[in-house]
C-alpha cells in the first residue's frame, strides 16, 4: 500500500447501471490518472447511474464508491457545487442563487466523503482531497484523523475577498479549506486571493504563505497543473494522416479550432462573434476558411448550460446563414460531443491555429495538449489572458476575451503569421510544457506536503509512504 488516498467527486471511472465502467468525464481524472498507481486508493462518485456500489480494485487502484441519490445530485452538485460555487469562482458570470437547503447537502455529502475517507486511509498516510466539490472535507478528516497528512487543490479560480464574501457560508467553507496542511492554487492571483479571505474572514494569520488558521500550520502556494507531454506529443504524431484527412474534407486553405466543454466560462461566443465579424467584413474568405468548434455536453441539467448551449447554437446557425458557400458546405463546424484522445490530437494537428477564450479558467488544459500535440511546429495558440496557462505558455497570442476586436486581430495574426514565427513560438511553448509536465506537478506538490508536515511535527516519510505514485502510468488522459 502507497499510503495515498485520493478525494475527488469523480471516481476514475463511470459505473454504468448494468456494472459497466469508462473512463469518467473530465481533466482532473484524467490528469490524476496519469500519475496514480498500484496502491493507491480513491474516494469518489461512481457516476449518475452508479447506484451503491461497494469498493473494488480497477486499473491497480483500489476505488471505494461514494453513493449520490438523486437529491444528492440535484443539491449537491448542481446546486451548490455548480451554481453557486462554480460560478461564484469564475467570477459570477451567472447569477448566483443562493439556496439554503444546497448549502445543507453540501454539508452532508461532504461529511460522507470524509467518513469514507477516514475509515480507508491508513496510519499516518496521505490524503489529497482535489477541487471545489469538497472544500469542507480536509477539516472534518482532520477531526477525526490528526495522524493524516492533508493536501487540497483546487482547480479552478479562486476569486477575491469582496465577490467571495457574498457566499453566507464564507467561514464555514475557509474554515473547511483550513483543514488541509497544504492548500495548492492554479496561480498566484489565486493564492493570494485567498489567503486575504482567510485573515479577513476567519482572522487567519499570514506570516508570508503560511497560515495560522486553527491549531495547525497551513501552508498555501500556486502549483500550476499540467498535461503527459510525451502521451500528447506521441498523440499528435500518429494523427498526421487523420489531421490529413479532416482538412481535405473540409477543403479549407485555414482552420480554426476550438475545443471546450460546453460551458459559459470559455468564451465560445465571443470567438465565434469575432470570426463571423472578419467573415462579414471580408477579412478572411467564405470559401476557404473554417472555424471548427468542438462543444463537448455538460452539466446539461444546469440551466444555465442549457442557456449556453442555445445561444451557441443560435449564433452558429445566424454565421452559416450569412456565409453560405458555392459547394453547399458551411464555414462554422460545430461539433457537440465527446471526442476521444486520438480525434482530439487530430483536430489539433489539422489547426491553423487553436482559440482559447475563456472568460475565467484554473489553467486550460487543452491549450497544453495542443502544444505538445504539434511537434510539426506548426499552427498558433490564441489563449485568454483569463486562462492560468497563459502564465505558462510565453509564445502565445494572449487576448483579453471581451474585447471581440483583439480576438480579430489575434485570429488574423494567426493566419498571416510567418512560418518561422510560428516555429519558434512553438519551440518556447513545448519547452515549457516539457519540462512542467503533469508528472513534476505532481513530485512537486507531494514533496511540499511531506516538507511542509515534517516541519510542522516530524513523523515517517511521506516519500517512502507515497513511492510509486509520481513515477507515471504508461496512459495519459482528456482533459
Amino acid at each position: 500500500m502507497s499510503g495515498l488516498v485520493v478525494a475527488a467527486n469523480r471516481l476514475p471511472i463511470e459505473i454504468g447501471p448494468d456494472g459497466t465502467r469508462t473512463p469518467s468525464p473530465g481533466g482532473l481524472t484524467s490528469a490524476l490518472s496519469s500519475v496514480t498507481v498500484e496502491g493507491t486508493q480513491w474516494v469518489g462518485w461512481g457516476g449518475p447511474e452508479s447506484g451503491r456500489q461497494s469498493a473494488f480494485e480497477c486499473g491497480g487502484l483500489r476505488l471505494h464508491p461514494v453513493s449520490l441519490s438523486t437529491d444528492d445530485i440535484e443539491r449537491y452538485y448542481q446546486g451548490f457545487s455548480n451554481s453557486i460555487l462554480w460560478p461564484l469562482f469564475h467570477g459570477r458570470l451567472r447569477p448566483v442563487e443562493l439556496d439554503r437547503a444546497w448549502w445543507r447537502s453540501y454539508r452532508l455529502v461532504n461529511k460522507r466523503f470524509a467518513r469514507a475517507v477516514t475509515r480507508v486511509a491508513p496510519l499516518g498516510g496521505t490524503v489529497w482531497v482535489h477541487d471545489y466539490h469538497l472544500l469542507l472535507v480536509p477539516a472534518l478528516i482532520r477531526a477525526e484523523r490528526p495522524d493524516l497528512r492533508i493536501g487540497l487543490f483546487l482547480h479552478v479560480p479562486f476569486p477575491n475577498v469582496q465577490l467571495f464574501s457574498m457566499l453566507p457560508w464564507r467561514d464555514a467553507v475557509i474554515k473547511g479549506m483550513l483543514g488541509a496542511d497544504l492548500i495548492g492554487f492554479q496561480v498566484a492571483d489565486d493564492q493570494a486571493n485567498f489567503v486575504a479571505a482567510a485573515g479577513r474572514l476567519v482572522d487567519a494569520q499570514v506570516p508570508g504563505r503560511t497560515l495560522f488558521g486553527g491549531p495547525h500550520r497551513v501552508e498555501a502556494d500556486s502549483f500550476p497543473i499540467s498535461i503527459d507531454f510525451a502521451h500528447w506529443d506521441s498523440l499528435g504524431d500518429s494523427a498526421k494522416a487523420q489531421a490529413r484527412d479532416h482538412r481535405r474534407e473540409l477543403a479549407a486553405g485555414c482552420v480554426f479550432l476550438g475545443i471546450d466543454r460546453l460551458d459559459y466560462t470559455k468564451g465560445i461566443s465571443q470567438r465565434l462573434q469575432a470570426f463571423g465579424e472578419l467573415l462579414d467584413e471580408g477579412r478572411v474568405d467564405t470559401e476557404t476558411c473554417s472555424f471548427v468548434q468542438v462543444a463537448v455536453p455538460s452539466r446539461s441539467d444546469v440551466p444555465a448550460y442549457q442557456d449556453e448551449r442555445s445561444e451557441v447554437e443560435a449564433l452558429v446557425a445566424k454565421i452559416n446563414a450569412g456565409h453560405p458557400r458555392k459547394n453547399g458546405t458551411v464555414p462554422v463546424i460545430h461539433i457537440e460531443t465527446s471526442l476521444d484522445e486520438a480525434e482530439m490530437a487530430a483536430w489539433y494537428r489539422a489547426a491553423d491555429a487553436l482559440v482559447v477564450t475563456s472568460l475565467a479558467d484554473g489553467m486550460n488544459l487543452v491549450a497544453k495538449e495542443f502544444v505538445a500535440a504539434r511537434a510539426d511546429l506548426g499552427g498558433s495558440l490564441i489563449l485568454s489572458e483569463f486562462a492560468g496557462a497563459a502564465q505558462d505558455l510565453e509564445g502565445a497570442l494572449i487576448v483579453n476575451p471581451y474585447d471581440i476586436e483583439a480576438i480579430k486581430d489575434a485570429l488574423m495574426a494567426a493566419l498571416e503569421m510567418p512560418a518561422a514565427e510560428q516555429a519558434s513560438r512553438l519551440e518556447t511553448m513545448r519547452a515549457a510544457v516539457r519540462s512542467n509536465d503533469v508528472h513534476r506537478w505532481a513530485r512537486i506538490f507531494i514533496d511540499r506536503l511531506e516538507s511542509s508536515t515534517r516541519a510542522q511535527a516530524g513523523g515517517t516519510s511521506l516519500r517512502s509512504s507515497c513511492r510509486g505514485f509520481i513515477r507515471s502510468k504508461q496512459a495519459g488522459g482528456l482533459s
